[in-house]
């Protein structure tokens, strides 16, 4: 104690630089945007021969248990079928799957892309590898391959957007700690919308961790909560564009 009280006060601010989007407290960390571009660019190329041969990708992604960048992924690519962490799909999930894929071939579909984030689990907790998602379409007749991008999603040069955040949350971070009491709280700097905030380091942090504990304990339901309104929307929306003949996955 007698230590401290000569030792002066240590003022955090947090920045969040991740490629999974994952850090309650803000809507992008730093460096996602610039992995969902390298992530449709690899798509757009899988696309491309996968219509010329008539095939069936499988493309894995990461985000740990984050489903933000395969979300994002399937949307931008159009792709038939997406699993994530945060809405695994029911037991037996294949079957539909399989009929969902075929009548997207009734109705001239030259191709089909499956979007599997790297955590996603079946509503019973067990993972679900991009290797069974072929082994399921093989058993039905699809010439299938699987992409897994791996490390090139974490490399390369930051897209304008991740330059653009990273530079203006690096100033307000500068200015926070230039105007910062020792009393006040740590902060992160986050944004939401088009407008910087500062969020509650230890909040943020706690509530971060919760959507993990949830995601243990399967109560998938406040996980779609703790992940927020957009991330929920962005589901929905895909289930929408993705209906064949009145049904969605």
């Amino acid at each position: 104690a007698e230590t401290a009280q000569h030792t002066p006060p240590l003022n955090i601010v947090g920045l969040v630089g991740s490629i999974d989007n994952d850090m309650c407290g803000t809507d992008q960390t730093i460096g996602a945007n610039t992995a969902l571009h390298r992530i449709v660019e690899c798509a757009d190329a899988i696309i491309s021969t996968a219509a010329s041969h008539q095939r069936t990708f499988v493309l894995e992604v990461m985000g740990r248990n984050c489903g933000y960048l395969a979300l994002s992924a399937a949307i931008a690519t159009g792709a038939d079928w997406v699993l994530l962490p945060e809405y695994p799909p029911e037991v037996g999930w294949e079957d539909v799957m399989v009929e969902e894929m075929k009548r997207g071939r009734h109705l001239g579909k030259r191709m089909t892309l499956v979007v599997v984030a790297e955590g996603a689990v079946d509503s019973e907790g067990r993972p679900i590898s991009s290797a069974h998602v072929k082994e399921v379409l093989d058993r039905h007749g699809h010439d299938c391959r699987i992409t897994v991008l791996g490390h090139v999603q974490r490399g390369g040069s930051p897209s304008a957007y991740d330059r653009i955040i990273g530079t203006l949350m690096g100033f307000e971070a500068v200015e926070r700690l230039l105007k910062h009491s020792p009393k006040e709280p740590a902060v992160v700097i986050g944004i939401k919308g088009s407008k910087l905030v500062h969020s509650d380091l230890v909040r943020s942090v706690a509530q971060t961790r919760a959507i993990g504990e949830a995601l243990r304990a399967r109560n998938f339901a406040l996980v779609g909560e703790l992940r927020g309104v957009e991330f929920q929307e962005d589901f929905d929306f895909l289930l929408k564009v993705n209906c064949v003949e009145g049904r969605c996955h």
